[in-house]
């Protein structure tokens, strides 16, 4: 599959930096909660995103909401 059709460009940027970030946390070159930080999310975000990128792979790294609208809790 050729990413580049699936995902916008802005979406693959997001994605990459996602990438270089948690492996360089995987490799031990920074920490998780610096991980975390750089990229503006909180730990437990990093773990799943881990675990996701381990299971799935690059696609793992998406954004899961697309297509729907945030959660605000006023509706």
């Amino acid at each position: 599959m050729n990413l580049s059709q699936t995902y916008s460009a802005l979406e693959m940027e997001r994605m990459m930096k996602l990438q270089d970030v948690l492996l360089k946390a995987m490799a031990k070159k920074i920490t998780w909660w610096a991980a975390a930080e750089i990229i503006g999310v909180s730990d437990r975000t990093m773990r799943r995103w881990r675990e996701r990128l381990e299971a799935d792979g690059y696609s793992g790294l998406a954004d899961r909401r697309k297509g729907r609208p945030a959660a605000t809790g006023f509706r």
